[in-house]
């Protein structure tokens, strides 16, 4: 997932777009898009501050960046979405596939620091 599509999500459940982005893996990738056209409108998520405050210069790096593993944590509900593979897997929980999902903390659970657990509604993580 590329940074620039972060700020056009919303929580499938709670319709919230008050998101927390959480990097596990990043990659450079060459991305033929112009950066002036994708540029953060409200927010920057790659600096996390306000759009308005980042230099175009930046735009250009952060658009070959690619969140290739990652977590996405709704602020409002507490529900939490992994990136796998570069794709945000979002989706109602009647839908999820709670094996990935399990398969996915398993892999990361050194890595996901207490902070950032704890925002998420999971279960421990053994």
């Amino acid at each position: 997932m590329r940074y620039y599509f972060f700020e056009l999500l919303a929580c499938p459940e709670c319709k919230s777009p008050d998101l927390l982005l959480y990097e596990l893996k990043v990659e450079e990738s060459k991305a033929n898009v112009d950066p002036e056209r994708v540029r953060c409108k409200e927010w920057c998520s790659y600096l996390r501050k306000p759009a308005g405050e980042v230099p175009l210069e930046t735009c250009k790096k952060c658009v070959n960046l690619e969140v290739v593993d990652g977590i996405i944590i709704c602020k409002n509900c507490g529900r939490w979405y992994p990136i796998i593979d570069g794709i945000p897997r979002m989706i109602n929980d009647k839908y999820r596939k709670y094996h990935e999902d399990k398969q996915f903390l398993s892999k990361y659970k050194d890595k996901i620091p207490v902070d950032i657990r704890k925002l998420m509604k999971i279960p421990e993580i053994k």
